[in-house]
């Protein structure tokens, strides 16, 4: 009898560990995400011209396509922030199927999830630009030109229609936004 006791102790001491590490888990999982919005905000506010500050606009989205709306004088920006917390490399198969890899030789099929929304996303706006942010980084930003060729993804680089770039990226180069704006060369 003391046995059986002892056991059904030791269970129930295992299940509340168990409780609670899921429950650190999920704590621990919300606050990084919190962090990470937070980050590409304030990043994004940083990037006002001090002199023309009320010509931008920064507005979080309530649409699931993409989380942040960010008005500048020439354009209006549809962000969508993409969680790469082990920064492994991204590569874009086509304009909806992002494979998340962690090297080149890497053949699991693990996709980011939440870039088809956006990319078919039409808008009413001439000036409209749809942005992909990597966050917080990226080993490589790769994009396949056919089936056998691959290509570096820059700020430049026309992607289905879209710009992406690292949130290091953004923070490291002070007139990235002008680069995206203007698809110009670096």
């Amino acid at each position: 009898m003391e046995t059986l006791i002892r056991v059904l102790i030791i269970i129930a001491v295992l299940i509340v560990l168990m409780i609670v590490l899921i429950v650190l888990y999920n704590v621990y999982t919300k606050q990084r995400k919190a962090k990470m919005y937070k980050d590409v905000y304030d990043t994004l506010n940083s990037l006002k011209i001090k002199s023309r500050e009320n010509e931008f606009e920064i507005k979080k989205s309530n649409d699931k396509s993409y989380d942040y709306i960010f008005k500048t004088p020439n354009n209006v920006f549809y962000i969508k922030i993409i969680p790469n917390f082990s920064n492994y490399e991204i590569c874009i198969n086509n304009s909806v199927k992002w494979q998340i890899r962690k090297s080149f030789g890497d053949d699991s099929l693990n996709f980011v999830e939440g870039v088809e929304d956006l990319m078919r996303m039409e808008f009413s706006e001439r000036n409209a630009k749809k942005l992909y942010i990597v966050y917080p980084n990226a080993k490589a930003l790769l994009k396949y030109i056919n089936e056998c060729e691959m290509v570096f993804v820059k700020p430049e680089t026309d992607v289905y229609g879209a710009s992406v770039v690292s949130y290091q990226a953004i923070k490291e180069i002070p007139n990235l936004l002008e680069i995206i704006e203007n698809k110009k060369e670096i």
